[in-house]
């Protein structure tokens, strides 16, 4: 029954030989021996291409046995993705090396092997098959490992006059372990002497699968649908778990920079985001957001000049684009007081929950307060058909200690219509008496001076038709009980021609009347033709009108490989004493971090920049860099000790180190994650077993892949006699075991496919003489060579 647990090439038949003729013609008789049966499998285990039922699996190591005859290992069993018999035939072996009886269970197999060009074919039953995996909820868990996200930038300006200096560092430090997450973010901010540095929190937090909710310790910001977010110490739970994304990923800002300048985003009173953007408009993704219900506060400060304009994006705007999730929502803390006025600092409970309401609607209430302040809310958010989105919101508060009272409603509508058409809007609108928790803890003299806003408008339109091009318009308006009005108008055309791209934008922010203006006030246009080079180059014009500022310019950009790009640019003042100004950036991604560097000169100043990202992860293989940010959910992946290999990953392309390592570093929890190394990355002599890998992970994981590398050591060996003579042509090679490996050729030269770093081998001629070949080569370099070359002497 032994012979069951394998499988043979159908049709296999002996097959005889003229030993007289094959010595004749200087070939070993011995050889008969190895060949009396068609093409086969040399015992052992052998690296194949296996394919099932017409998929290709990809490479696997494959037992065969002495006839060369398929053994279904485990390893094999669990390669192809196939049911494991319970019957194992040759018990004594090793556990890797037992054949279980597959062929006797599932009679109906066919395995076709072809040692010709190494690939084994299987064609199983269904029932064979094991059920897949995927999105079954069988995610990985647990892991341990330390990281450090950091983005540093940093500019020099100097004149005649001053100097000028400005650095920003943002960093992230935490770790995973045991699928908590603890996470500290720091913001420090130094310009001209005078620095700041935001604290934005520190916590660690861990999702409840059953409950598919998220449990946050620490300073946090809280949660809620119906509230404004609010920076506590303390504790919250609200829904998350399987189906959580990014708070911030559909939440877009949108603007202009009249000059290279400094974008910063406030969220709640704390600086959430900042970052340098070059003279155009610009537009910021995936910002991360402390909360869904607050506004945001954007400035943008010129670095040379230091010409600053601010407006707001409501949160009404960006409401649709933060999720709603059903669930439960609890959360008691301290209020953190951000801003460092010296406010008191009360405890504050809140408690929330949302429901669904049919498959398109939910509704969301809830509570919160203090010893002195307490509000209400109540939010509705529906979808009408799958074209129209509509979100109402009200809230109402009490502020006890100021006897202030009052309402605050908000409505926001979206739409996509045919003809790539979609239409936003939103208001908001609050009475003199309404305060949100933060606004209690302002000081007298801050009341004076009311500044909150009383109405808030905003409208946004786009349009994209192949003939016309893409077009957009946005506006925003704000009223303010100080009596301060300010509107804000967006727009911009671009469309694709056939040798170029032409782009307008238009860009106003207007005050109340009797505001002071600048150069930079008033309606900014800009008009860019964008004339493509090749594939990787390209080459635009600019000309801008922006107040009583006038200037034309030209960009040159080519991007060289996926690791470096370059800009040079020029522009000259068409107002005054018509200034020209020279610059050029240049960027670099490699495996380790991402760097940029500039230069900005004109007439009267030079301006130096720079930048530098990345993250490094701490774990127990070693610490590993990567020029990407690394997310809650992270890990790392090895390609033995290959350096250079390169993996595609959900967040881009990675490459490992010189120790074979790679960060993984942002894996979608709870989704399914392809992983893929890429052959052609790998030096000639190494060959992957299996070049793609799926992942689950849960959120909070630190996931080790290991992709299984196989170093294929090829070599043409010379070898002669004791009397320097080379080696008859048609003698046998033999290695462990007497096994046949290859016959030599014209002038004593033997190819072997794959060989050990040491190795005795038996050469037998036709004549019947034997000789032993010592082979000691040096250690393998990892090149471009198909194989290596050597000399050795048969004694």
């Amino acid at each position: 029954m032994a012979e069951q647990a394998y499988a043979a090439q159908p049709g296999t038949q002996l097959l005889g030989f003229d030993l007289a003729t094959l010595q004749a013609r200087g070939i070993d008789p011995g050889v008969a021996r190895y060949f009396r049966s068609a093409a086969r499998f040399t015992e052992g285990v052998r690296v194949v291409g296996l394919t099932v039922n017409g998929d290709r699996v990809g490479l696997a190591d494959v037992r065969f046995n002495h006839e060369g005859e398929l053994c279904f290992t485990r390893g094999l069993l669990d390669r192809a993705g196939l049911q494991v018999p319970s019957r194992v035939l040759n018990k004594d072996a090793a556990v890797d090396q037992a054949c279980h009886d597959f062929l006797s269970e599932y009679p109906n197999t066919v395995a076709t092997l072809r040692p010709g060009s190494e690939e084994v074919f299987l064609v199983v039953p269904t029932q064979a098959l094991r059920e897949l995996q995927r999105g079954s909820g069988h995610y990985s868990r647990g892991g341990t490992a330390g990281m450090l996200n950091y983005d540093l930038q940093g500019s020099n300006s100097h004149s005649r006059e001053d100097t000028s200096r400005h650095l920003s560092a943002s960093t992230e430090i935490g770790f995973n372990f045991g699928d908590w997450i603890a996470r500290s973010r720091q913001l420090y901010v130094s310009s001209d002497g005078r620095s700041t540095t935001e604290h934005l929190f520190a916590y660690a937090q861990r999702d409840l699968v059953p409950l598919a909710s998220t449990l946050q310790l620490g300073q946090i910001s809280g949660t809620s649908p119906v509230f404004g977010g609010v920076q506590l110490l303390g504790a919250q739970l609200f829904p998350d778990g399987v189906a959580s994304g990014s708070s911030g990923a559909g939440v877009v800002v949108e603007g202009v920079a009249v000059s290279q300048s400094r974008v910063e985003v406030r969220q709640s009173g704390a600086l959430i985001y900042t970052t340098v953007v070059p003279e155009g408009p610009f537009s910021l993704n995936n910002l991360p957001l402390l909360n869904g219900t607050s506004d945001l506060q954007v400035s943008v400060i010129e670095t040379r000049g230091g010409g600053r304009r601010s407006f707001v994006v409501p949160a009404a705007s960006f409401r649709a684009a933060v999720p709603v999730r059903t669930g439960y929502t609890a959360g008691l803390g301290k209020v953190r007081d951000v801003n460092r006025s010296g406010a008191k600092e009360p405890v504050l409970g809140m408690a929330s929950g949302t429901w669904a309401l049919g498959k398109r609607s939910a509704f969301s209430s809830g509570v919160q307060g203090t010893d002195n302040y307490n509000s209400v809310g109540f939010a509705l958010d529906t979808g009408f058909g799958e074209r129209f989105s509509l979100g109402l919101r009200n809230n109402l508060a009490r502020d006890r200690k100021k006897k202030l009272q009052g309402a605050r409603n908000s409505v926001s509508l979206g739409s996509t219509l045919p003809g790539n058409v979609q239409v936003s809007l939103s208001a908001t609108a609050q009475t003199p008496g309404y305060r949100e928790v933060l606004d209690t803890l302002r000081t007298a003299a801050a009341e004076a001076g009311d500044a909150r806003f009383k109405t808030q408008y905003t409208a946004g339109f786009s349009w994209a038709v192949r003939e016309v091009g893409e077009f957009s318009l946005g506006y925003s308006r704000a009223a303010h009980f100080n009596s301060r009005t300010t509107q804000n108008v967006y727009g911009s055309w671009s469309k694709d021609f056939r040798y170029a791209n032409v782009g307008v934008t238009v860009d106003s922010q207007v005050g109340k009347s009797g505001d002071t203006r600048g150069d930079n006030d008033g309606v900014g246009v800009r008009l860019q033709v964008t004339v493509p080079l090749g594939r990787e180059r390209s080459l635009s014009s600019v000309a801008r009108h922006q107040g009583r500022r006038s200037s034309i310019g030209t960009t040159y950009n080519e991007r060289v490989d996926e690791t470096l790009n370059y800009e040079l640019r020029g522009e000259r003042d068409l107002r005054g004493d018509h200034e020209q100004a020279v610059g050029g950036w240049v960027n670099t991604m490699s495996r380790y971090t991402q760097a940029g560097a500039g230069i900005d000169r004109d007439g009267s100043s030079t301006r130096y920049s720079g930048q530098l990202q990345g993250a490094v992860v701490a774990h127990d293989r070693g610490v590993t860099f990567t020029p990407y940010r690394v997310e809650d959910t992270f890990g790392v992946a090895s390609a033995g000790d290959i350096a250079g290999a390169r993996i595609s990953t959900p967040q881009g392309p990675v490459w490992t180190d010189h120790w074979g390592m790679a960060v993984l570093p942002g894996l979608p929890a709870y989704q399914v994650s392809q992983l893929e190394i890429e052959g052609k990355s790998l030096p000639r002599q190494v060959d992957i077993k299996n070049g793609t890998k799926v992942l689950e992970a849960g959120r909070g994981s630190f996931s080790k892949v290991d992709f299984e590398v196989v170093k294929v050591r090829r070599v043409l060996l010379r070898a002669t006699d004791t009397a320097g003579e080379p080696l008859p042509q048609g003698a046998s090679v033999l290695g462990a075991g007497n096994a046949f490996l290859t016959n030599v050729v014209a002038d004593g030269m033997i190819f072997l496919s794959n060989i050990d770093s040491a190795q005795t081998l038996m050469v037998s001629s036709p004549s019947g003489a034997s000789c032993t070949l010592q082979l000691d080569l040096a250690e393998q370099s990892y090149d471009e060579r198909p194989y290596e070359t050597a000399s050795a002497t048969c004694r």
